[in-house]
């Protein structure tokens, strides 16, 4: 049986065919003839990474409409666009697993993985330069890992395929996840016991870890897969596995590559420090080039109807009053981080809120046209620019090692990373140009607070922190508090809705199996518990 190779643009993509399809059509390459030389693995490798721009968003749309949103609008920070009537099923806890928008997650990290698990089984045969090739692999390996990983947080037991399949093989059962809470504690009580997406995900990043990686690149090599970005996501399983000592060991090994912080908190989002001091693993996208690399999350995040941006902005999410509040007086992050009706302004312009949003607006990665732009390039008729997207940065490493020991006991050595990145708030400057707020470095956390102090202190911190880059809603999951803080009668969207938040625990931690999945596989894979 032959497989196919389709290009389009940078993109590969795979298809298996049977025996009533073996005539090779114009304009394709088979696998018998790909795979042979070292510009074919770097092909090869190129396609498995764009997967990262088209990461899984709707049809073309990239990073911003699928991948941040779902760990936004699974937590209390924002609220969808009233089109978005799926999203706010999502948030509630009412999707249905004949959604939509379920099927496109799902389907967006099978197809990494295709392209991945191809490369991997292929590359080793070519015969090449060694080290590249060692690189080469180790690269596939961390993004292999990284969607098993994702496959493991958001839909627990879906299938793990790490090779690529036959027609005969594409009927995989679930695979194994179990979990538990520890009734001895009231939070960061959830523990992921046992998960063959996590384990297979380690196992790669493992690999990755042996090949010929650098510890961080710099250079051209800006944006692939290093030795940082590989433990930064191992990291994250140990945490969900409480295996915190060996977590400890990743971040504290990250610590010693040389990151760190930007000074002002407004320079990570407005395009002007693309793969700065400050990223772990970043997408990179360029604008005007015509190959489809470009990044749409401005018109995406920005508010909509305010005129800010190319496209006029959508405002996909809008910022809640519930996270407004959580924000400490002088928090320059705040206004970094949100317009607030007659009070915040774009390059002079006051934001109105002219859809009756939330009186709240998305300021982080709103990039103007010309001249409002900071010099990142601006697409005006497609909508795109040049701005990367960072998926992890040094702060979080920061705050990973604070939650790693206050779990360990080390209250004092906790609050000291908390206050790494507390201390940002002396060096942030406020983005307003017509109404001038009183802004703030924020006090130190205290290093003799209590267990469950620090914790809140973490969470807090993470909160603000990180607000609309994705991180919130599976965090409250992951540390097992979900259902607590998001039926809580003080969250903002319980007060306008009466119990608006569903949240169920044994379910609700995963998303569900798309049903068009399990009517393909004649009954082989099962539905997550509770759908």
């Amino acid at each position: 049986m032959k497989k196919v190779i389709f290009f389009s643009i940078s993109l590969l993509t795979f298809a298996a065919c049977n025996k009533q399809l073996d005539k090779m059509p114009y304009g394709v390459v088979s696998t018998d003839n790909f795979y042979k030389t070292a510009d074919d693995a770097q092909m090869a490798v190129t396609a498995a990474y764009k997967s990262f721009q088209l990461l899984d968003g709707q049809n073309g749309w990239n990073t911003q409409a699928g991948y941040t949103p779902m760990g936004d609008i699974t937590g209390p920070d924002v609220q969808a666009h009233p089109d978005l009537v799926v999203y706010y099923q999502i948030q509630q806890s009412i999707i249905s697993a004949s959604s939509d928008q379920m099927e496109m997650l799902y389907q967006r990290c099978y197809k990494a993985l295709l392209l991945v698990n191809e490369a991997i089984e292929k590359i080793p045969a070519i015969e090449m330069d060694e080290t590249l090739k060692s690189r080469y692999m180790g690269e596939l390996y961390f993004i292999r890992g990284f969607w098993l990983f994702r496959l493991g947080y958001m839909f627990g037991t879906a299938p793990l395929v790490a090779a690529p399949l036959g027609i005969s093989e594409l009927n995989v059962p679930n695979s194994v996840r179990t979990a538990e809470f520890d009734n001895s504690k009231n939070v960061n009580n959830y523990t992921v016991t046992k998960s063959n997406l996590f384990d297979q995900a380690e196992a790669d990043f493992k690999l990755a870890l042996q090949s010929s990686i650098a510890d961080r690149n710099t250079g051209d090599l800006m944006g692939r897969a290093d030795k940082g970005a590989v433990k930064a996501y191992l990291a994250q399983i140990y945490l969900y596995e409480h295996k915190w000592n060996d977590a400890k060991v990743l971040l504290e090994d990250i610590m010693s590559y040389g990151y760190a912080l930007l000074p002002d908190y407004n320079d990570i989002f407005n395009g002007t420090h693309d793969n700065s001091s400050e990223a772990v693993f970043e997408v990179q996208y360029t604008a005007l080039n015509q190959k489809g690399t470009d990044n749409f999350g401005t018109v995406l995040n920005a508010p909509n109807g305010e005129g800010y941006v190319a496209g006029g902005g959508w405002g996909w999410t809008r910022p809640t009053q519930d996270l407004e509040w959580e924000y400490e007086q002088g928090d320059p992050r705040l206004t970094a981080s949100i317009f607030r009706k007659g009070k915040d302004d774009f390059f002079g312009q006051v934001f109105m809120d002219k859809v009756n949003g939330t009186g709240l607006g998305i300021r982080k990665w709103c990039i103007g046209n010309p001249p409002n732009n900071n010099g990142v390039t601006v697409d005006q008729v497609s909508w795109n620019n040049s701005s990367n997207y960072t998926l992890v940065r040094y702060a979080e490493v920061l705050l990973w090692y604070a939650e790693v020991m206050n779990e360990l006991g080390d209250r004092a050595k906790a609050a000291e990373y908390v206050n790494k990145v507390r201390a940002r708030t002396g060096t942030t400057t406020d983005p307003n140009t017509v109404n001038q707020n009183n802004i703030k470095q924020l006090a130190p956390v205290s290093s003799t607070l209590s267990y469950e102090d620090m914790f809140w202190a973490i969470v807090h911190e993470r909160r603000v922190e990180f607000a609309f880059e994705g991180k919130f809603g599976w965090d409250l999951r992951r540390w097992g508090i979900a259902s607590e803080y998001l039926t809580d009668p003080k969250r903002w969207q319980n007060q306008v809705t009466p119990g608006y938040f569903k949240y169920k625990i044994g379910k609700d931690e995963v998303f569900p199996i798309p049903q068009i999945e399990i009517d393909r596989s004649g009954g082989v894979l099962t539905q997550n518990p509770g759908y």
